[in-house]
C-alpha cells in the first residue's frame, strides 16, 4: 500500500508538471501550486481506480489518460503530426 501510494505521489507531480508545460498561455499559479493539484487529483483518482478495477490499472490508466490530453491538446496546437 505504501508503494501505491509513493507511485501516485510520484505520478501525481509529474502530471502537475506536464499539465502545466501543455497548457498554452500565462500560469497564474506558481509550479508548487501545480504540482500540488497535480498530487490531490492523482490520488482522488488513483485511490477510486483502484477501488473499482485494481493497483496496477490504478497506476496506468491515468498514464493513458495524461498521453491522452497531452496528444489532444498538442493536436489543437498544432505540435505533433503524424507523419
Amino acid at each position: 500500500m505504501i508503494g501505491f501510494v509513493l507511485g501516485l505521489l510520484v505520478q501525481g507531480a509529474l502530471f502537475g508538471v506536464a499539465l502545466r508545460a501543455v497548457l498554452p498561455g500565462e500560469q497564474r499559479w506558481t509550479i508548487a501550486q501545480t504540482v500540488g493539484v497535480g498530487i490531490v487529483g492523482w490520488m482522488v483518482i488513483g485511490f477510486v481506480l483502484r477501488a473499482v478495477f485494481g493497483a496496477l490499472t490504478a497506476l496506468l490508466l491515468p498514464l493513458l489518460v495524461l498521453g491522452g490530453v497531452y496528444l489532444f491538446v498538442a493536436q489543437r496546437r498544432g505540435g505533433a503530426r503524424r507523419p
